[in-house]
């Protein structure tokens, strides 16, 4: 076999006849052109769906502790307040933030109702606080009947410029974590800081705190009191009360209850009382026992510890008076509701099945009745 040129690297293969023209490339017939289908133009390209926004979560920024979280949700509050010119009325910036704390969906994904709750218009959100209110209404009335003071200006008709102070504190408030300091499902990450106390202490002039006698306990003074009765806990168990005759809005109590908590004992199982006389402490005592979920032998009293004597008394009469009286009104709603019901039922079967003259006399017997 003879090397007579280039190599042909797109020659055919060669066969075993093949011999000198193994590297030439062999004669083809012409193939007739085939006719090609008509080039269809380009697609244009697919416009990519517009990027959903994130929703936000507004987090408590890096290490920073509970109770720095919650003095900067105070802190933020009293300054929108203030800016807006909400006037002296500090019961509403105080319910504002009781009601955000209190909204019942609670878990991991609780945060990303800020951005919902920002999008509400003031009266909306106003609606949204007074179905929160009557949420927790329908499972501890006696607490909620405390909380009144900061609660009853919801009932209120309010003015386009109280609805926008309203609208303010909320801003403030969400966009300064407090859907994350209280979001959890956990009562232990729930009561790891006092908020209650924060936002009334940053709302009242130091000339007020003076004249109420009115003076903010530290959290660490509280823990640190706590751990000083109660050691190890080994004391305490199922029924054991405790009692707070000038309690604030319960900074002891919550220092006590995490207490137990870290030695594995339900809160809930214990009888806790606090009384204050300042009505918007024990308003944001009341609030506390929910949101820290102390359980059901939690009482809340308004008044002069040392003029009344008992206290505990005069809340437990007080809490079933309360309770009966939300039976009275669940057995009426029930009862109306089925009424309502059977009428309906009863109008749909005369207007398919009463022809004539029986639809005239049972629409002359509604008229007499």
């Amino acid at each position: 076999m003879k090397f007579t040129g280039q190599l042909d690297l797109f020659a055919p293969v060669a066969t075993a006849d093949d011999d000198d023209g193994y590297f030439q490339p062999k004669a083809e017939e012409p193939r007739p052109y085939a006719t090609l289908p008509p080039v269809a133009p380009p697609a244009p390209p697919a416009q990519k769906p517009a990027a959903k926004p994130k929703l936000r979560r507004f987090p408590v920024p890096s290490g920073t502790n509970p109770h720095e979280a919650a003095r900067r949700v105070a802190e933020s509050v009293a300054d929108a307040w203030h800016n807006r010119h909400g006037g002296s009325r500090m019961e509403i910036p105080v319910g504002v933030v009781a009601a955000l704390s209190l909204w019942p969906l609670k878990g991991p994904d609780a945060p990303l109702q800020a951005d919902w709750m920002l999008g509400l218009d003031a009266k909306d959100l106003v609606q949204r606080m007074r179905e929160c209110w009557a949420y927790w209404w329908t499972k501890r009335p006696d607490l909620v009947h405390r909380a009144a003071p900061i609660a009853s200006w919801l009932d209120e008709p309010l003015d386009t410029h109280m609805l926008g102070c309203v609208r303010a504190v909320a801003d403030a408030a969400i966009t300064n974590s407090l859907l994350t300091i209280t979001g959890s499902m956990d009562p232990y990450d729930l009561a790891e800081c006092d908020l209650m106390s924060w936002t009334i202490t940053g709302l009242r002039s130091h000339g007020a705190r003076e004249g109420l006698g009115e003076y903010h306990t530290p959290p660490e003074v509280c823990e640190l009191m706590a751990r000083m009765q109660l050691g190890d806990c080994s004391d305490v168990g199922p029924g054991f009360s405790l009692c707070d005759p000038a309690a604030g809005t319960g900074g002891l109590v919550r220092a006590v209850a995490q207490l137990m908590r870290e030695h594995d004992i339900d809160p809930r199982t214990c009888r806790w009382h606090l009384c204050d006389l300042d009505p918007i402490a024990a308003a944001g005592a009341a609030t506390n026992m929910l949101l820290w979920d102390l359980g059901p032998h939690t009482t809340v009293w308004r008044g002069d510890t040392l003029a009344q004597g008992d206290t505990e008394r005069r809340a437990l009469e007080e809490k079933a008076a309360i309770f009966e009286h939300r039976e009275r009104l669940a057995a009426a709603t029930a009862l109306a509701h089925a009424t309502g019901q059977a009428q309906r039922l009863l109008d749909q079967v005369f207007a398919v099945e009463a022809p004539g003259e029986l639809t005239h006399v049972m629409n002359e017997y509604k008229i007499n009745s």
